[in-house]
């Protein structure tokens, strides 16, 4: 089983995942906890490229598109695949939703050629569940206040609403696997609801972590470019 989390830097989802992966190993159920860029020795190097503000040019949309692609494909090959495999629970922070809220409804890059290259890298898996946490903008920022931010971290509020913006939009779009859950309750509370709904996919026979049925066919640009004010245009 794939679970995976997300949401903006702040929101909570980080402590909420390794809640979940410590609360499924102490009923003996073999879990993967990992992250996005990360989770091999490879992705922890592309993640340090990736994250790092002290480059001397900045990095061109394209290239952190494709470097996050690349642990990507890393972390999938080499951990989340074989995990799967022997029915183990991999709990991901951060997977493809983030791309396509980061990447497209933030950058601006086309959805299209986001989910080819999203297509690419995973081989068309699909979380069976994914926890959004959502939390206000100004919420967010002021728990990360006095912790330093990364590359992506130091983004201005309108690439941040832009961000939002795509990740609701995705909820929209895929209620079955996307549970929009709401940031602003306790740790406790939150961890619970997250809980019930995981031992409720735990039992349902009928969904897998799987690959997709058919390959991504790549849209003409028109009909998939976020906007200037990051909405998708069809």
């Amino acid at each position: 089983m794939l679970i995976t989390f997300e949401g903006i830097d702040g929101c909570g989802k980080s402590s909420q995942a390794k809640l979940i992966a410590d609360r499924l190993r102490d009923q003996g159920i073999e879990t993967l906890l990992v992250r996005e860029p990360g989770g091999t020795a490879l992705s922890e190097q592309i993640r340090s490229m990736v994250l790092n503000e002290k480059h001397e040019m900045p990095l061109s949309h394209a290239t952190e598109l494709l470097l996050f692609a690349a642990s990507r494909a890393q972390l999938v090959k080499e951990v989340i695949e074989p995990a799967l495999k022997r029915n183990a629970v991999v709990v991901c922070d951060r997977f493809t939703d983030s791309t396509i809220a980061y990447q497209g409804y933030g950058r601006g890059l086309p959805l299209a050629y986001i989910r080819s290259v999203n297509d690419l890298a995973t081989g068309g898996l699909v979380p069976d569940v994914t926890f959004l946490i959502d939390v206000p903008l100004e919420l967010a920022i002021q728990r990360r206040k006095g912790m330093g931010d990364d590359r992506m971290e130091s983004e201005s509020r309108l690439f941040f609403t832009h961000v939002l913006q795509g990740y609701m939009a995705l909820a929209q779009k895929h209620p079955d696997r996307i549970h929009v859950i709401d940031g602003n309750d306790s740790l406790e509370d939150i961890h619970h609801t997250i809980y019930r709904l995981v031992e409720y996919e735990r039992g349902n026979e009928l969904r897998h972590a799987s690959h997709a049925a058919t390959p991504v066919v790549t849209q003409p640009l028109a009909e998939t470019f976020v906007g200037a004010e990051g909405v998708l245009v069809d």
